[in-house]
């Protein structure tokens, strides 16, 4: 992110310093609360007195994440998109929607929750890791959702042993699944509508002491989540980028009348050329049409 001077002490390098020891700091915290142990009052604490404002920043843009006591189960999802809402071309393209600072922000979400989770769509089209080799911290587990146990059997996360794969599975093919896969490594959940009840699956991996949760994608498995209210957090990251008639991020029923959706709080972060809107789903919303949701919208600079 920095460019340090030659002689390795100049301004460029001690902001990378105090960067590194800023994340190291969040890293701290959530492997403290993954042992149990009480989350510090001020998560700024062992830090430099000073902070630049991007390192401040990017204390303020995890600080929901790191408040979390142990034990308490929280789902973060993220999208990245086009300024008209697409988050890949007609073709099914996306490589690469979105900067790289909003690829390491990808990155260290993965390392600050316990499992990260896509989609069968996803996996299978993108075939990727989701590991953190991008930033210093444990990869989480990963978590397919697979209802109907269509995953091919090649894809990465199936058979490198970078970190635990586990396949979610409708009940109704929860033998099958533990047959192909092992049946430490799957879990099976209940429907709603048809759909895998996002709900119980929550449950399901607390259970296992998976509690925070980066669902990561795509726009049909971040869609459910939040029209379930089975998301605490919603980052949309929108990149300056227009793709046309391409393949829809969001995909939410809504109410018929503009006043009755839901505008929810939300917090601004420029990463890169990208904007991100970090948006709370749990706290107060605004009753006002066109009102902010928050009066929280200064725009903060990460990167």
């Amino acid at each position: 992110m920095y460019r340090g001077e030659t002689n390795g002490s100049g301004p460029d390098v001690r902001r990378a310093e105090a960067a590194g020891q800023v994340w190291q700091r969040c890293l701290a915290i959530a492997e403290a609360r993954r042992a149990g142990q009480a989350v510090p009052d001020a998560v700024a604490v062992s830090l430099p007195m000073t902070l630049d404002p991007a390192e401040r920043h990017l204390l303020e843009l995890y600080e929901p994440l790191l408040r979390l006591p142990s034990f308490t189960s929280y789902a973060v999802a993220h999208l990245g998109q086009s300024i008209d809402g697409q988050i890949a071309t007609r073709t099914g393209d996306s490589r690469y929607v979105n900067c790289p600072a909003n690829i390491a922000h990808l990155h260290r979400l993965r390392a600050l929750c316990d499992a990260v989770i896509v989609g069968r769509e996803t996996a299978a089209v993108d075939n990727p890791m989701l590991t953190t080799r991008l930033v210093a911290g444990p990869s989480p587990v990963r978590v397919i959702l697979d209802p109907d146990l269509r995953l091919p059997a090649k894809l990465q996360v199936l058979t490198d042993e970078r970190a635990p794969t586990l396949v979610v599975c409708a009940l109704e093919h929860l033998d099958q699944a533990g047959r192909r896969f092992g049946g430490s490594r799957v879990i099976g959940v209940g429907r709603a509508d048809g759909l895998l009840d996002l709900t119980e699956l929550r449950t399901r991996l607390a259970e296992r002491g998976l509690y925070v949760l980066f669902v990561e994608g795509g726009g049909v498995t971040v869609s459910r989540f939040v029209e379930q209210g089975a998301a605490d957090r919603l980052h949309l990251a929108v990149a300056p980028v227009l793709v046309g008639a391409g393949r829809s991020g969001l995909q939410l029923t809504g109410a018929p009348l503009m006043r009755d959706n839901l505008r929810p709080a939300y917090r601004l972060f420029q990463m890169g050329a990208d904007v991100l809107w970090d948006f709370d789903l749990r706290g107060p919303a605004t009753e006002q049409p066109g009102g902010g949701g928050s009066p929280d919208t200064g725009v903060r600079f990460i990167g």
